[in-house]
């Protein structure tokens, strides 16, 4: 639930850097004005206390950054090496069609590139709803297609050399489904939750340290918000799979399919 309403607010890494800046920055606005009133009111007593608070909060928000970047990159590394893992998978089934008989071969073959040029346009318009279902409307089919011929020639020769071409196209469809696990798997939106909670309050209370030392700092009022605005931003870019400045890169699919061209 908390994931479907935050896919709906932050609809781009536009959207989440502006969203997130703002509620920082005006977080940190709160605290300076907060902090000013309190130096008002006790100008020696309130500087013993704020900069501990500062100091906790920072870290704790620190940690939290840490953690959630590893998470994300984590999940990056992971959907990266699926992408070369397919790669491989689907170039080994290619080279293993020399085993089959020639019609068999040749759609085979056929259907392989076919499968190829699907893989790489499907996670290219990943971000259209439409463009995507009837990507994986045709990835279904190819599995049933070639499944089918590879069926059919184990039981007309039911050699080993054809068996390593039906455990090869094996390990291609599990990686189709490996693949599109990885790509739905982010960070939680509980954590995203978290982030934003703990940034506000580290925001207010560089804020309300700054304002009850008395100083008009640009820093803790703009640049230290847009700072975690911009790390917040590039967690969220690197979790993505499809969109943002980082994308996936699907250059081994891309090789795989100019070497299968005569």
């Amino acid at each position: 639930m908390i994931d479907s309403l935050l896919s709906r607010i932050f609809t781009s890494q536009w959207s989440i850097f502006f969203a997130v800046s703002a509620v920082l920055v005006v977080c940190a606005w709160m605290g300076t004005r907060l902090g000013w009133v309190a130096r008002r009111k006790n100008p020696d007593g309130v500087q013993e206390h704020s900069g501990s608070l500062q100091g906790a909060v920072l870290g704790l928000l620190g940690l939290l950054l840490g953690f959630s970047f590893a998470m994300a990159v984590g999940r990056f590394d992971v959907r990266r090496a699926l992408v070369l893992e397919e790669a491989n998978a689907i170039g080994t089934s290619w080279l293993r069609t020399d085993f089959l008989a020639a019609p068999a071969r040749d759609e085979s073959r056929s259907l392989l590139k076919r499968y190829a040029e699907v893989r790489i346009e499907g996670f290219r318009r990943a971000e259209d709803p439409e463009a995507f279902t009837r990507a994986r409307g045709e990835v279904a089919a190819l599995h049933a297609k070639l499944w089918q011929i590879a069926s059919a020639s184990a039981k007309s020769e039911p050699t080993p050399v054809t068996m390593g071409y039906v455990e090869a196209l094996n390990a291609m469809i599990d990686l189709d489904a490996a693949r599109m696990a990885a790509s739905g798997n982010h960070v939680p939106g509980a954590v995203w939750l978290m982030l934003m909670l703990v940034g506000g309050c580290g925001a207010w209370a560089n804020g309300y340290t700054t304002g009850a030392s008395g100083v008009r700092s640009v820093f803790s009022t703009w640049v230290f918000p847009l700072l975690i605005g911009i790390v917040m931003t590039l967690i969220a870019d690197i979790d993505s799979s499809h969109r943002g400045l980082i994308g996936m890169s699907q250059k081994p699919l891309e090789k795989l399919l100019e070497s299968m061209k005569p």
